[in-house]
């Protein structure tokens, strides 16, 4: 029985490239969460320092109104400046700018020369109470008093002026501040997102290789199922074809047995009749006629019982011994004429019915004769008989020949394939459906320089 081929487990190269290209936009995915991620976080933390100002400044502003009373702060001179400067003690702070409601600039501390006016947006954002904080690089040329410590950036923060509880804004400050320990946590931060962003990408790959490699394992044994029930397919529609053929090989087959038998007995009683007259001198060309007819009509005579035992009603059985022993006795003469021994062991005690008994014996004469055939003199064919599991029957017949030539194997059990001169290559295909047709199977076991061997196994009866 063929196997078919398992196609191999190495990923082809379209899926491969799917696979790299599915990890790929995963990749770009999380660096993409991964990026805004930062963006919120490095706000949040920037809008921490603001918020702190912030309150710092509404704390200074109530304690200057409790100071002025009822007075408003806008309307008291240098107020907001002394408040906001009050605020600037706060860690880090090296210069200010103070703007009244109306954006104008109100004071300034360390700071030397003209600044640009607030940006509209930066105002919009503050007079509707937002505090917000940025990195920016410092103020060009000489403006502040106090340069940034390191790396030429500072931390700009916007604080609106209010007190606490209010709705409106007295005005609005500008902070700059050291950037080192802003810029040392956000560092900190975006090591560990990255890192997290790389260990879940490693992950997530690891998953989705898992996954794909699952997919192609079950898309694989699918496949080699789908093809293994094809090549099933194909063979049983090979077997039906021929056993079309042979269904309408065996109503001819009917016929010329019908209209063979008779002749033929009266050619073997003519020609024995001719060698008792002394016609030939040797007699050894009447010897060899005879021994054919006489095999031909044996031939015709297994064909007719098979046939009759198909219209039979009647039922009996035959031991299996006694199978292998009719097939030998059908090719014993011509074993002997060859100068081949046959030899036959094996175990017995269970009996066939006589249908499948009779089938048995064609499918191991045929088999027989071809060993036979196939072996110089001085060569053997051996039966062998044994049980098999769940009480199937198995017999083989092996021979030491040459084995069976490539063209043989590689197209076995179909027709007018043949490996003897003028051989038709009928033989192996009608004994395989010859098998079939008695509930069992024929194959080849093996076939190389030391021999052949064929099995023949008949399913235990039901």
């Amino acid at each position: 029985m063929p196997v078919p081929a398992v196609p191999s487990r190495r990923w082809p190269a379209p899926m491969l490239g799917g696979a790299l290209l599915t990890i790929l936009i995963f990749g770009v995915v999380v660096a993409l969460v991964a990026g805004q991620m930062r963006v919120g976080l490095r706000e949040q933390i920037l809008r921490r320092e603001a918020d702190a100002l912030a309150a710092v400044a509404a704390l200074q502003l109530d304690t200057r109104a409790a100071e002025y009373g009822a007075l408003p702060l806008a309307e008291v001179p240098g107020a907001l400046l002394v408040t906001v400067l009050q605020a600037a003690r706060y860690r880090g702070v090296i210069a200010v700018r103070v703007f009244d409601g109306r954006g104008n600039l109100n004071a300034a501390d360390g700071i030397v020369g003209e600044l640009p006016p607030p940006a509209a947006e930066d105002w919009r954002r503050v007079v509707a109470g937002e505090s917000f904080a940025r990195l920016s690089p410092a103020p060009s040329g000489d403006v502040l008093l106090v340069p940034p410590e390191d790396s030429g950036q500072v931390l700009e923060a916007w604080v609106p002026l209010r007190r606490s509880g209010a709705t409106g804004v007295a005005g609005a400050a500008q902070f700059w501040l050291e950037s080192g320990a802003a810029r040392r946590e956000l560092e900190g931060h975006d090591r560990r997102l990255w890192v997290q962003a790389l260990a879940g990408w490693g992950a997530g790959s690891l998953v989705i290789g898992l996954g794909l490699a699952w997919a192609f394992r079950r898309l694989t044994v699918m496949n080699a199922q789908l093809r293994a029930r094809s090549a099933d397919l194909e063979r049983a529609n090979r077997e039906l074809v021929l056993a079309a053929k042979t269904s309408a090989l065996g109503t001819v087959t009917a016929h010329l047995i019908h209209e063979l038998k008779n002749p033929l007995a009266g050619l073997e009683l003519f020609v024995a009749g001719q060698a008792e007259a002394g016609r030939d001198e040797d007699g050894r060309e009447l010897a060899e006629a005879s021994a054919l007819t006489r095999r031909l009509r044996t031939m015709v005579n297994d064909v007719v019982a098979v046939l009759r035992d198909e219209q039979s009603a009647g039922t009996f059985f035959l031991p299996v011994e006694e199978v292998a022993a009719l097939a030998l006795a059908k090719v014993r003469a011509d074993a002997g004429a060859r100068g081949v021994s046959l030899e036959a062991t094996g175990a017995g005690g269970v009996e066939l019915v006589g249908r499948r008994a009779n089938l048995a014996v064609l499918v191991l004469r045929n088999l027989l004769q071809n060993a036979i055939e196939a072996q110089p003199a001085g060569g053997w064919v051996r039966v062998e008989t044994r049980m098999g599991e769940r009480g199937a029957v198995e017999f083989r017949v092996c021979d030491g020949g040459v084995g069976l030539p490539e063209t043989v194997r590689a197209r076995l059990f179909q027709p007018c394939v043949s490996g003897k001169p003028g051989g038709s290559g009928l033989g192996l295909a009608l004994s395989h459906q010859l098998a079939l047709q008695a509930g069992g199977s024929l194959e080849l076991e093996r076939s190389d320089a030391g021999g052949t061997c064929f099995r023949l196994v008949l399913a235990g009866e039901a």
